[in-house]
């Protein structure tokens, strides 16, 4: 698949950046303190840090850092673990401070947590998962990083009509084979085959179609995936748009950190290789009209 969309060289840059140690990224909660404050908690600790370009709230660890939770700011909710190309998502989504959003494959709750500090935490989310036990890890994140905005229910996004024409805003971080993300999961690499991509590209038809009508007319929704397997995220998209007329792809605004990222046709597409951030597709879509 690699070699058909890239060709030989960027394939082979890919599969070396994918048997590379990953990398940690950092988002700070811009509500309780700010990136330099941060950077200089780190550093004070002999912890080596740098910035990501685009990205207002990332800081990237470098080299060895140690445990995580001892870390300086991880108590006081001052950050989160978050890789880039993931702080991308919601930054695309654009939440606005007194919204209601719908975050329907929230757990463990990483975009959920971002975009209630994009809101200023005013506003309502929904952030719905299938099963309670990855909810509660969510909820653990939202309490120390002190967000109140976000409502959780468990469930499958496929049958909650409760949600019809309610969301501003709806982001779907769908269920996908990882296949952008093989140096954090290496056991990917063998689980995934032609079939198993088939069966999560329909899924992900289906729960494109049924959470779109959680959209407000006028709305936005969020698809994203961390693959860069075209079945689950460019052929999930034109499917979608050429059964749904009343739908467009909106790309990101000149001022949002993911236009850098932006294709022609108006998706993001994160490459390993070029960006060395984790692979990613994201597109916005717009509801026209009813």
């Amino acid at each position: 698949v690699w070699l058909k969309q890239f060709g030989f060289a960027q394939t082979e840059k890919l599969c070396e950046w994918m048997n590379q140690t990953p990398v940690i990224d950092l988002r700070v909660n811009l509500l309780r303190t700010s990136v330099e404050e941060v950077e200089t908690a780190l550093q004070l600790k002999g912890v080596l840090v740098k910035r990501v370009p685009h990205l207002p709230q990332a800081l990237r660890l470098v080299g060895s850092s140690g445990a995580i939770p001892n870390l300086p700011g991880f108590r006081e909710g001052w950050w989160t673990v978050q890789d880039s190309s993931a702080q991308l998502v919601s930054h695309l989504l654009d939440p606005q401070p007194g919204e209601v959003i719908i975050d329907v494959c929230a757990a463990p709750g990483g975009k959920t947590t971002h975009i209630a500090e994009l809101m200023g935490d005013k506003g309502t989310i929904w952030a719905g998962d299938r099963t309670s036990s990855r909810l509660r890890k969510l909820k653990e994140n939202a309490q120390r990083l002190n967000l109140h905005s976000i409502q959780s229910y468990t469930g499958d996004s496929r049958n909650q009509p409760q949600f019809q024409n309610i969301g501003d805003r709806v982001l779907i971080d769908a269920p996908c084979s990882g296949l952008g993300t093989l140096h954090r999961h290496a056991d990917a690499r063998w689980r995934q085959t032609p079939q198993s991509v088939q069966e999560l590209s329909t899924l992900q038809k289906q729960l494109l179609a049924h959470t779109s009508t959680f959209v407000k007319t006028n709305g936005i929704l969020v698809y994203a995936t961390c693959t860069l397997h075209p079945a689950e995220n460019e052929d999930v998209i034109e499917s979608f748009l050429t059964s749904h007329p009343n739908w467009q792809i909106e790309p990101p605004d000149v001022d949002s950190p993911a236009f850098g990222y932006s294709t022609p046709q108006g998706w993001i597409k994160v490459l390993p290789q070029k960006e060395e951030m984790d692979g990613f597709f994201m597109v916005r879509l717009r509801k026209t009209n009813d």
